[in-house]
């Protein structure tokens, strides 16, 4: 609804004030908070949560490095591509807990998948790529394809 509709007709000469913010950057706080106790705002649904695992990045000049924490996983869990330079990481897991003790039943189950998507900024060779699965940690190792050096050309000077 447009503003002059809710302004008396008297005032309507009168310029609105800027809104203020009583604390600047609380709002914001607030929902940085949120999103990040939320997982990032993702959806949750139905049981499916959705996680983004820590992933760091190491680059060098002879290969690129990924370590991506995926504690409680299987390896049969884990899906790694590699697609026109963007590599994908994706998985998922799911647990169930039972108990039963003088006749009370505890089921506790949890399901969750995760997708991250990293672009690679260089060549790499693509069939000397290694992915490891140890201890929870998933270590991608991507070799860089030899770049040739620029090609130096000398160019004659002529008189006229």
């Amino acid at each position: 609804m447009p503003n002059h509709v809710l302004v008396p007709r008297g005032l309507r000469r009168i310029p609105l004030p800027a809104r203020r913010q009583p604390l600047p950057g609380l709002f914001t706080d607030f929902d940085r908070f949120l999103d990040t106790f939320w997982g990032g705002g993702a959806p949750v649904a139905r049981g499916d949560a959705v996680f983004a695992p820590p992933l760091d990045y190491t680059e060098t000049d002879e290969e690129i490095r990924l370590s991506v924490e995926l504690p409680g996983l299987e390896e049969k869990d884990i899906r790694v591509s590699l697609e026109d330079g963007v590599l994908t990481i994706e998985g998922e897991r799911s647990d169930e807990q039972r108990e039963e003790a003088d006749g009370f039943r505890h089921v506790e189950s949890y399901r969750g998948s995760f997708r991250r998507v990293v672009r690679l900024g260089a060549e790499v060779d693509e069939d000397a790529i290694k992915a490891v699965y140890r201890n929870g940690v998933l270590t991608i190792t991507l070799p860089k394809l030899a770049q040739p050096g620029p090609e130096v050309r000398t160019i004659p000077v002529s008189t006229s």
